[in-house]
């Protein structure tokens, strides 16, 4: 009988399962997983042409963002950016993963994302060689050039916040953060 009773009493105490409400619909995750594809093919054209990095880059950040570049801190200062970005060898970037999460916002406001980006990186003159003219680095003599040319591979990650939104429209967003690092 004290058995019975032990259980009926932990019974009624179990609550039972509830779905976790979402704060957006699946409609506006897929909308921020476009928008997440659409802004990565914006960035990393304007970051690999080297007329347009140093002008447009800094434009997608907010005056106040912070920024990490391998483990170094960034000014997000326009003109200190656009400096850093000078200084940065030609790049081609090749996008491997890219996942998007809308993070909780203010009622009625659209979310923040973050954004994460894994792929590979080539630095150097031979990223603006057409493949098929680019040198065989297997077979070079000179080693740092093979080592120099060869990809490596870096994760990013970008939290995005929105800067403006006209009703029936999608919000405009700009970087509040991005942490860059070379992974292999």
């Amino acid at each position: 009988m004290a058995t019975s009773a032990i259980q009926q009493q932990s019974q009624s105490s179990v609550i039972p399962a509830q779905p976790i409400p979402q704060p957006w619909g699946a409609a506006a995750i897929d909308a921020a997983s476009h928008g997440a594809i659409a802004f990565c093919q914006i960035y990393y054209e304007a970051y690999d042409e080297p007329t347009r990095r140093d002008s447009e880059i800094p434009l997608m950040y907010l005056p106040n963002s912070k920024i990490i570049w391998n483990g170094n801190t960034v000014s997000s200062d326009r003109a200190q950016l656009s400096e850093f970005l000078k200084g940065i060898p030609l790049s081609r970037h090749d996008l491997q993963t890219l996942d998007c999460h809308p993070v909780s916002a203010e009622p009625n406001t659209p979310p923040s994302l973050i954004i994460n980006v894994t792929g590979s990186v080539l630095h150097g003159p031979t990223v603006l060689a057409p493949p098929s003219s680019a040198p065989d680095n297997r077979n070079s003599s000179n080693g740092k050039d093979a080592i120099r040319d060869m990809p490596r591979k870096f994760h990013e990650m970008f939290m995005l916040k929105a800067t403006e939104q006209t009703e029936g429209m999608q919000p405009k967003y700009a970087i509040h953060s991005s942490n860059f690092r070379f992974i292999g």
